[in-house]
């Protein structure tokens, strides 16, 4: 017969101890990476779905009133944000509150571009001839960007680049996973106006 053993001690040993922490930080080195990522996937599905919602408030404006929301005065000065949506929340609500936080927005602001929180939106009709974007009209009617999941906004001759030229000419302003899902580029949706 064996005789068993007893402890002098109930509990665990240090060595177990520490084979049970060795096996919870693995468990947390594959786990908080995933968990950060699928953060980012939610946060850009969210912007996506946004971007759709707006797009159809401002077709919907646009169907009403002829024309799209302005993003400049009748001076030639930039409307600021939030102040850039109220017509699509009065005196007609096409929304029922003032839309489109930029889920990626960080109190830090890196980057160009004057939205802080606030998706971007820039109408090219509100452009007066001579301004240099007012040669974007013959490409897009208006764009709504979002920062994108590296927080950055693109630089302003990259964005340019695009409304006046199109994505040929700056293929970085678009946001792809493919190269990780926090990766360079903003989220856009325009209209493009055919040539």
């Amino acid at each position: 017969m064996n005789p068993i053993v007893k402890r002098p001690y109930p509990g665990f040993t240090l060595i177990e101890l520490l084979i049970v922490i060795a096996i919870i930080a693995i468990l947390a080195l594959i786990a908080v990476p995933n968990f950060l990522e699928a953060q980012v996937r939610a946060k850009t599905a969210r912007m996506v779905s946004d971007l759709r919602t707006l797009a159809d408030t401002m077709a919907t404006y646009h169907l009403d009133h002829g024309a799209w929301p302005p993003h400049r005065t009748a001076n030639d000065q930039e409307i600021d944000y939030p102040d850039r949506y109220f017509p699509l929340t009065t005196p007609i609500a096409y929304l029922t509150n003032i839309p489109a936080q930029d889920a990626f927005y960080t109190h830090d602001i890196t980057g160009q571009g004057g939205s802080l929180q606030w998706v971007s939106w820039t109408n090219f009709a509100s452009f007066r001839v001579g301004h240099p974007l007012w040669g974007a009209i013959h490409t897009h009617g208006w764009l709504l960007r979002s920062r994108g999941p590296d927080a950055e906004n693109e630089s302003n001759a990259v964005r340019n680049a695009f409304m006046l030229d199109g994505l040929a000419a700056a293929p970085s302003l678009l946001y792809s996973p493919t190269n990780g899902t926090v990766s360079r580029g903003d989220l856009i949706r325009t209209l493009l106006v055919a040539e």
